[in-house]
């Protein structure tokens, strides 16, 4: 369904719920998937996919709060939902659930985004889609026959429009795309694997990649790379300096800081205390600064909150202090923070809930990194900077950390594990590699460790987060590689996960 016809649905709703007394907010979502997946030159899986519909949300006076969602997106659906979300509504405040009446202090929004994207959904068919990434699989397979490798592409359009009862109205398309491969090698018994991707918002993202091979030089430096991991040694428990890519700084500030300043985690989270964020404590070294907000054109950009706020851009922290947490309309206050439009749901049957968008972390000391064409070309170009800045730690191994493999965070006690694809000792002229190890510490000891940057900033480091049983997407990064002192709170070694 297009923008306009969605947009026109809700106003019809919220003009037929002008007579409730109390608060209604209509959600409705169109949401258009394709997605395949190749394995060693076989299409494994083409799917398509569409889903629409409904999510009302009703508020009585008092602050309790009702919820229905319908998958037909169609007239007189509505409004019997906005029926039934009264309904509930009025049973959850008669049993006596907790109240919130904060929507009414919503700032009124109207406004309206067209499709971001270069090229429509579909504008492209299927059939050419699925050509160009079998051109891209094939061309990767012939480039590296050492490997055993798997393609696959996804492209997404959501169209958004979220009314409320005081006259607010936003409507917007998020268009989002990825390429991605992914290799496994094997060498001397073991098997390393690796993952690099190119996103964008629209199957701009082939058509560039078969012009440029940027992502198919990326694949064939990491699976090198992994080759030789198969071949390290293991690297020894203990306390380094060290130098993580953007894709590890973007996982260490969105799970072990982003999920931390979410408005309704502030009971359960080491950056709060009494239920309140912790503002002006001090987690970091001055300069260092974490920023979340959208970013056009990104993969998880989103412009307006499912509540239908502005999403604003936040500064976390600022020059080394915490300032601020992302703040939906009904935790914000009672979290100690501001209203800052955090609130995301995955699609219209989901109660919105505060998370991140692109969430990047940045130093004010920035030492620039020229530009390399390979892998091992860049990590001699960090070393050369780094001995050119007198930044290499004398009589220590300086390890380079590449490539973010997830791992766990708990919120409360501030304690990570994160994973890596390998090591480089970047101290050592020779290069040495070893295998992934374990990073591990606390949030607010690697945080502190940071005391500077290589290279722009990168933010293009994607995922799915999970949180409430919904997933959205995220994304963010750092610059190209940030620097941490040894930190006796930030350990690495081990087996990896």
């Amino acid at each position: 369904m297009e923008q306009m016809e969605i947009k026109a649905l809700v106003l019809s709703v919220l003009s037929e719920a002008r007579s409730f007394d109390g608060y209604i907010i209509v959600r409705a979502q169109s949401r258009r998937e394709w997605g395949m997946r190749l394995s060693n030159g076989r299409f494994e899986r083409v799917s398509t996919g569409a889903d629409s519909g409904f999510g009302v949300q009703a508020f009585t006076k008092g602050g309790a709060s009702g919820f229905a969602t319908s998958d037909v997106l169609a007239e007189g659906v509505g409004l019997k939902l906005v029926e039934k979300a009264i309904q509930l509504a009025r049973r959850n405040e008669a049993i006596g659930t907790k109240l919130n009446s904060k929507i009414w202090e919503a700032p009124l929004v109207q406004a309206e985004e067209g499709n971001p994207a270069h090229k429509s959904f579909g504008e492209i068919p299927l059939v050419e889609l699925e050509e160009m990434v079998m051109t891209l699989h094939s061309r990767l397979r012939d480039a590296f026959q050492e490997g055993v490798w798997q393609t696959s592409y996804r492209q997404v359009e959501e169209v958004w429009c979220i009314g409320r009862t005081d006259g607010s109205i936003v409507s917007f398309v998020v268009s989002r795309a990825v390429l991605m491969h992914q290799g496994t090698v094997r060498d001397q018994g073991k098997a390393q694997s690796t993952l690099v991707h190119r996103s964008g918002m629209d199957a701009s993202v082939l058509i560039e990649e078969l012009e440029d091979h940027v992502l198919e030089r990326k694949a064939l430096d990491r699976a090198g790379f992994a080759k030789a991991v198969c071949g390290a040694p293991q690297l020894p428990n203990g306390h380094y300096p060290l130098i993580i890519d953007y894709g590890l700084a973007k996982g260490l500030a969105h799970e072990a800081f982003g999920h931390a300043v979410e408005s309704d985690h502030m009971n359960e989270s080491v950056l709060g205390e009494a239920g309140k964020l912790r503002k002006g404590l001090r987690v970091a070294r001055p300069g260092v600064n974490i920023i979340d907000g959208p970013l056009p054109g990104d993969w998880a950009y989103q412009p307006y909150s499912a509540n239908g706020l502005i999403r604003q851009t936040v500064t976390i922290v600022r020059d080394g202090v915490l300032e601020a947490g992302l703040g939906d309309i009904f935790s914000a206050e009672e979290a100690g923070m501001p209203v800052t439009g955090a609130g995301r749901s995955e699609s219209y049957g989901h109660i919105p809930l505060p998370r991140m968008s692109n969430i990047r972390l940045l130093v004010d000391r920035m030492l620039p990194l020229s530009s390399a064409e390979h892998l091992m070309d860049e990590v001699k170009a960090v070393r050369d900077t780094l001995l050119e800045h007198s930044e290499l730690i004398k009589g220590e191994k300086n390890l380079l950390l590449l490539g973010y493999r997830g791992g766990q965070v708990n919120p409360k006690t501030g304690d990570f594990v994160f994973q890596c694809d390998g090591i480089i000792d970047v101290a050592d002229p020779a290069l040495p590699i070893y295998q992934p190890s374990i990073f591990s510490g606390k949030i607010l000891s690697a945080l502190e460790a940071i005391r500077g940057g290589l290279g722009e900033g990168c933010y293009d480091a994607i995922g799915t987060c999970g949180k409430g049983g919904q997933a959205v997407a995220s994304s963010g990064g750092s610059h190209r590689y940030l620097l941490m002192d040894a930190d006796q709170q930030v350990s690495l070694g081990g087996e990896h996960l």
